[in-house]
């Protein structure tokens, strides 16, 4: 299987199966919320490493609006600088 040749959502559906897994009945509180932070956060973390760090340049890439995408990364605690390093 290539997973080049595998559409994103296939992909995370993989990985969260595996992540699943790993928790062996476990309870986490909030998982959606804790999932959907951290998709966020590699979605952030590659469109502020592509655009050097520019929050503007991240949003326009994302089509969301600069603030928000500050907003974003603030509650997330990602700053520009810390994920161009890929931190």
């Amino acid at each position: 299987m290539d997973p080049l040749k595998i559409p994103l959502e296939q992909l995370l559906y993989l990985r969260l199966g595996h992540f699943f897994d790993q928790l062996n009945g476990r309870k986490i509180p909030d998982l959606y919320r804790v999932v959907l932070d951290q998709v966020d956060r590699a979605v952030l973390r590659q469109a502020l490493e592509r655009a050097e760090g520019q929050l503007g340049t991240a949003a326009d890439f994302l089509g969301v609006d600069r603030n928000t995408l500050s907003r974003k990364a603030k509650r997330l605690k990602l700053s520009a600088t810390r994920a161009q390093r890929g931190k």
